[in-house]
């Protein structure tokens, strides 16, 4: 390998390369690699950061695809704003109106810390100044969304060409502690409707006061966002099946049906009877009980709730009800199959268990057991009564109807028929495995004391022509209402 000879004219002291291959030069004092490309008269120059040369050979062929991919064009001098608003748009088709506000503002947020730099001349330093000066002042969960928002956009132009590599690398997220949610007991619910009910004297306070208490008890009863209760209207009411269709906010997906738990189906055929007329149109006449609220909560000295903790209060009610988290979650509207329902409420669920295991005794059990003489039938090869008495249920039940639901092979049949019969006709494990070919997932035991959101999954899932198939060969009982099985 011919080596480069420092120049005697050279200042004693310059750093002294040795070209070991074509853009590849190592650097006499240190050993270390540099790399010096070109492309379309402009040199970049990198430390390859290795003193081995098969490392050096990889590192140099990683940079000379990142280098062939950058963008030379004018789009290169663009600044922080105007990449991250391009940024903004590529996406603003997957998100929500009120994400794509809270990403502008952020946006805003950061622009003036790179006010007039090209974003390819951005470097890791002014970004550090950007961490320490927003650090002092931001809550840690609103530093995370800038952060976030930043590595978005430097990666995007990343992905276009306009950097070579994102000077936000060395930025360290910090922990994000998530505060304890308050969420108001029943009883401070009731006392909060009923001082939200009173007039404060004031012209007029009465009409908002109700309408501001009839928006705080939808919240409470139904779980739904308060963007989910403004877009409500009296067409998603349906009382006939007690099921009410809520419009998502957070993403085309969120859109749901869900059953009406009887506190809401009360509180709607009250408010539909207020009205002079058939009510249409909207559910409320308020989008907001923010202030009410606030004026309810100083005048009883309890803690400020907002509209989102009655959304808290319902799932809660629902977990100490008995209700498993995959439900609560579906009815709320979330799309992680109740991953982030687990983090939020699974505390509570834990709560609950371990006051429900305290009914638990052993006591009577450790006794010893009586010996009794054997009642009519046993010992003697008949049956026990009990037995009997479920054998005659079971044969009543399958006596109903003109088609054995209960033999066939048709998974979805079977799953159909057992869904809307009282009777335990089908061992649980047939039931289990019928559910998860008819639903197309896993179906957990515990589902199965919830009939009705079981029967809207299954009729959302399944084409309306085979739908009408089954049900004509099962038709519904008079009677759906279940009680959970052993």
């Amino acid at each position: 390998m011919k080596m480069n000879v420092q120049n005697p004219s050279q200042p004693v002291g310059q750093p002294v390369f040795h070209k070991v291959a074509e853009n590849l030069y190592r650097l006499e004092s240190s050993g270390g690699y540099y790399a010096l490309i070109k492309k379309s008269g402009k040199q970049f120059r990198r430390s390859l950061k290795t003193k081995d040369r098969k490392l050096a050979d990889r590192r140099l062929k990683e940079l000379k695809g990142q280098i062939g991919c950058l963008t030379l064009t004018d789009d290169a001098k663009l600044g922080f704003e105007a990449v991250a608003n391009r940024w903004l748009e590529s996406i603003k088709h997957t998100l929500a109106e009120g994400t794509i506000t809270q990403r502008e503002i952020r946006i805003k947020n950061l622009s003036p810390f790179f006010k007039g730099i090209p974003l390819r001349n951005i470097t890791p330093a002014q970004c550090e100044s950007w961490a320490i000066k927003r650090g002092a002042k931001l809550a840690s969960q609103t530093f995370v969304h800038e952060l976030e928002t930043m590595r978005n956009v430097f990666s995007y132009a990343l992905k276009h060409g306009l950097i070579l590599t994102s000077p936000a690398t060395t930025i360290k997220r910090p922990k994000v502690s998530n505060s304890k949610v308050v969420i108001p007991s029943r009883e401070q619910f009731t006392k909060l409707v009923a001082q939200i009910r009173q007039s404060d004297g004031r012209a007029d306070s009465q009409r908002k006061s109700k309408a501001g208490a009839d928006l705080v008890e939808f919240l409470a009863f139904s779980g739904a966002r308060i963007g989910e209760a403004r877009a409500s209207v009296w067409e998603d009411v349906k009382f006939e099946n007690d099921m009410i269709w809520v419009h998502g906010t957070k993403s085309e997906g969120s859109d749901r049906l869900i059953p009406m738990p009887a506190a809401l189906r009360d509180f709607l055929l009250r408010l539909k009877k207020k009205s002079a007329e058939p009510p249409q149109g909207k559910l409320f006449k308020t989008d907001s009980a923010k202030k009410c609220l606030a004026t309810a909560c100083e005048k009883l000295k309890f803690p400020k709730f907002t509209h989102h903790d009655f959304r808290h209060f319902f799932a809660t009610t629902c977990i100490e009800s008995g209700v498993d988290i995959p439900t609560i979650s579906r009815w709320l509207g979330h799309g992680d199959g109740g991953a982030l329902a687990m983090r939020v409420y699974g505390h509570l669920q834990v709560e609950h268990s371990l006051a429900m295991i305290k009914r638990v005794s052993f006591k009577q059990a450790a006794k010893e057991v009586p010996q009794t003489q054997p009642k009519p039938g046993e010992g003697n090869g008949e049956a026990p009564a009990a037995a009997v008495d479920d054998r005659r249920a079971i044969a009543k039940a399958k006596a109903k109807y003109g088609y054995p639901w209960w033999v066939s092979e048709n998974p979805l049949e079977v799953f159909w028929g057992q869904l809307h019969e009282e009777i335990w006709i089908i061992p649980v494990e047939k039931f289990l495995e019928t559910a998860k070919q008819a639903m197309g997932r896993q179906v957990l035991k515990q589902e199965f004391a919830d009939r009705l959101a079981l029967e809207d999954e299954f009729s959302a899932r399944t084409p309306e022509a085979m739908l009408r198939e089954v049900t004509a060969k099962i038709p519904v009982q008079a009677s759906t209402t279940t009680t959970a099985h052993p």
